[in-house]
């Protein structure tokens, strides 16, 4: 018992032909390994966005910092409260170096600060707005290493 498969060729001609059952099968199984190579491939490559729940320390002027074990390539995200018109600068440093970068952002999610420069030292001032919640986000690159997170308010 044969199968009958219609395939257009690059050119554009459809050429038909008689398949065994078992050479159906290899097709099909070829097009299963092809397609689940390309969705592994993909997902290496694309890696979805990492998700990280932040963490709410309360209150910028209360904040005694805090010592975070970060991986390669690993994120942190923290929520501080302040006061509207009290200068904050926030900042990180590494025992190791790697590249720690910092970056705010205000409650609606706008971008108010960012250090990005290469090394395990971050620095950040903003002068709030608003009273409001203040979302931290620390990155690490280039291996594993142990990161201090000081935030200091202005009196």
């Amino acid at each position: 018992m044969g199968l009958k498969l219609t395939i257009a060729d690059q050119s554009g001609a459809v050429v038909a032909s008689d398949l065994t059952l078992e050479e159906a099968a290899m097709i099909s199984i070829t097009r299963l390994v092809t397609a689940a190579a390309a969705v592994f491939a993909l997902a290496t490559l694309c890696p979805a966005q990492e998700n990280v729940k932040a963490t709410n320390l309360g209150k910028g002027a209360e904040f005694k910092g805090k010592k975070v074990e970060m991986k390669d390539k690993g994120k942190v995200v923290y929520l501080l409260s302040f006061t509207a018109g009290k200068e904050f600068e926030a900042t990180t440093d590494g025992t190791k170096n790697t590249d720690v970068n910092l970056y705010v952002f205000d409650k609606a999610g706008e971008d108010v600060g960012k250090d990005d420069s290469p090394g395990p030292k971050s620095s950040v001032k903003v002068t709030p707005a608003k009273d409001g919640k203040y979302k931290f986000v620390i990155k690490n690159a280039g291996g594993d290493n142990t990161v201090t997170f000081e935030v200091k308010v202005a009196k």
